[in-house]
């Protein structure tokens, strides 16, 4: 039942990162973060390349779209198990909507510090243009993510009798 209570977790956290991308493009005009483009990251992996100058120029790849959005619900359930993990065990605490907020505002770093650079537009969005739009966005995202998070383990607790 845990590994169903994380799954469920997982899904809901990086739903609701979806869900607010969509209510961005929709009020501001923000572009939704292409994960077919992940997936292109992810299937260059064969050929040792780890980093891109520009990932949308790399040469593409059957099916990224499909495992760029199955990464992406599968990191979503990776950070879901490091914060449950995190407050279950070592916080001895359940989780709650500020240790979530606060979680997900330190694993955007993982965006910045990791993902950006591979990818090729440099830490913290540095070559991109509207730069500070693009940090808002991302740090907005994965707020979503730790209010799904927090609503997650709500609705997936009576899956470990909690």
């Amino acid at each position: 039942m845990v590994i169903l209570y994380v799954l469920v977790v997982g899904v809901v956290a990086t739903a609701a990162l979806d869900a607010w991308q969509q209510v961005c493009r929709r009020a501001f005009g923000l572009p939704i973060t292409d994960w077919g483009l992940i997936g292109r990251w992810v299937g260059h992996f064969k050929d040792g390349e780890f980093s891109h100058p520009d990932i949308a120029r790399a040469p593409p790849i059957p099916n990224e779209r499909p495992i760029g959005w199955l990464v992406h619900y599968a990191v979503g359930i990776g950070y879901a198990f490091a914060y449950l993990a995190f407050m279950w065990q070592v916080v001895g605490a359940p989780p709650a909507l500020g240790s979530a907020l606060v979680f997900a505002a330190l694993s955007v770093s993982v965006t910045w510090f990791f993902m950006e650079p591979v990818l090729g537009a440099g830490v913290m969005a540095r070559k991109v243009p509207h730069r500070t739009t693009v940090l808002a966005h991302d740090f907005s995202s994965h707020l979503a993510l730790g209010v799904g998070l927090w609503a997650g383990d709500l609705l997936a607790r009576p899956l470990i009798g909690g």
